[in-house]
């Protein structure tokens, strides 16, 4: 048994090593400008490319450099320029004066006992340098000095920020949503989302997506967790710093003020003409009524309507008619006197007025925000009691529900629904001098 097993090894090592001399001889050597070089192992020719091992070319090209265990890259450097190659991967990220860009090496690199090995090919092109083989005597050559220009093979690339506003002012209160796809020509791995006060340099707001292993990526996936909200009054700076699996990075840099909203003015009515809250949609599918006889649209229907219905697709955006106070905002039940409500956000615009929103997919906004008319708040939905996607819309004043069409901004794509309703839709455009 003991002898079978010795000649199993022997074996097995034979074949190792026969598989080893396949691509690797001895008889391969490098020089740099007509100098040999001596490597701590290798070259190796795998595949029809000559390999060097990275350890051991710092001091003959003056390069550093360190290992990354746990990606398999090594980085190395100079004062003006870093490369990361990374094991098995022909894409090797360069930066160069400050300018990133990409080389797609026509082998890649590898790892042979424990070393990362790079085609001479890749090394030459990288370093600007030019090299030669001689297969007589199995002599691969290097020459000039480090500096010279990339070769075609080089593809720049870049991070960049598109469809992104940058914010202004913002109201002490007032969430921002952030927007916007940021794109890499490598993969995406974390992106950081950082707001720093300018007079105490205090950060914030620090908040990271991380693992992103993605070309592009859609800043609305990190804002739920960007309580700007919470922001205290001053100046601020945005910065978006994004990185890719090479640790290239892009930091986009914004100045922005947190400011105090102005208070309303006293002899402002609370019957000014409010803007439309679905702009998207003018399809009216209930007007106003109650359960009072003496209502203007009651026709004998009972359990009172307070409020218009506005038909729209789910996820239509929902503005604030009016620059108000979140008041109230959640999902209605007994406990908040909101039941059968669903998503609904309830807003203070002082002086006793008071605008609800119900039935949303989304709510967009916190109690106690403060919002400018014409904020996005919500989204269409059909949630609480509710038997399609629609804005169920009602209007306050002093606890008194008031009807909708006497003081919103009506839109001319402005429909009913109800062919029953267009006499009392027509009446109140008409009270408001609007003819059609």
């Amino acid at each position: 048994m003991k002898k079978f097993i010795a000649v199993f090894l022997l074996s097995a090592i034979m074949i190792f090593n026969l598989s080893f001399a396949s691509y690797a001889y001895s008889t391969v050597s490098l020089y740099y400008n007509g100098s040999p070089v001596y490597l701590v192992e290798g070259p190796y020719i795998i595949g029809g490319a000559t390999y060097v091992p990275v350890k051991g070319l710092d001091s003959v090209l003056g390069f550093g450099y360190y290992w990354e265990s746990a990606s398999k890259t090594v980085v190395v450097s100079t004062p003006s320029f870093s490369a990361w190659i990374q094991a098995n991967n022909n894409s090797i990220a360069i930066s160069k004066n400050g300018i990133n860009s990409t080389y797609y090496a026509g082998s890649a690199p590898c790892i042979i006992n424990n070393r990362i090995f790079i085609p001479v090919r890749a090394l030459a092109d990288l370093f600007g340098l030019s090299v030669s083989w001689d297969s007589y005597s199995g002599r691969v050559s290097l020459s000039n000095a480090y500096g010279g220009s990339y070769s075609s093979s080089m593809q720049a690339g870049k991070i960049s920020l598109s469809g992104f506003a940058a914010p202004t002012t913002i109201y002490l209160g007032k969430a921002y949503v952030l927007s916007g796809t940021v794109s890499s020509s490598a993969l995406l791995d974390r992106v950081n989302v950082k707001v720093l006060d300018k007079a105490t340099t205090i950060t914030e707001i620090n908040e990271t997506t991380f693992n992103i292993n993605s070309t592009l990526y859609n800043l609305s996936d990190i804002d739920n967790r960007i309580p700007f909200g919470k922001l205290s009054k001053g100046a601020k700076t945005l910065q978006i710093t994004c990185v890719d699996k090479y640790e290239q990075r892009q930091q986009f840099s914004y100045d922005f003020t947190i400011i105090e909203p102005q208070p309303a003015s006293s002899s402002t009515s609370s019957t000014d003409t409010m803007l439309w809250p679905v702009p998207s949609s003018g399809i009216i599918t209930t007007i106003f009524w109650c359960d009072n006889i003496a209502c203007h649209s009651n026709e004998g229907r009972v359990g009172g309507h307070g409020a218009i219905d506005i038909a729209a697709n789910e996820g239509a955006p929902v503005i604030a008619v009016k620059s108000g106070i979140v008041k109230l905002s959640g999902f209605g039940t007994n406990e908040n006197q909101k039941n059968g409500y669903g998503n609904f956000i309830l807003l203070d615009h002082g002086n006793g007025l008071e605008t609800q929103y119900s039935h949303l997919h989304e709510i967009y906004v916190t109690d106690g925000q403060y919002v400018n008319a014409g904020d996005t708040i919500g989204a269409v939905g059909n949630t609480g009691r509710s038997t399609g996607n629609h804005l169920d819309f009602y209007i306050s004043k002093d606890g008194v529900r008031c009807d909708p069409l006497y003081y919103l901004n009506i839109p001319a794509n402005a429909t009913c629904y109800e062919p029953c309703d267009i006499k009392y839709f027509n009446a109140a455009l008409a009270s408001r001098g609007i003819i059609r």
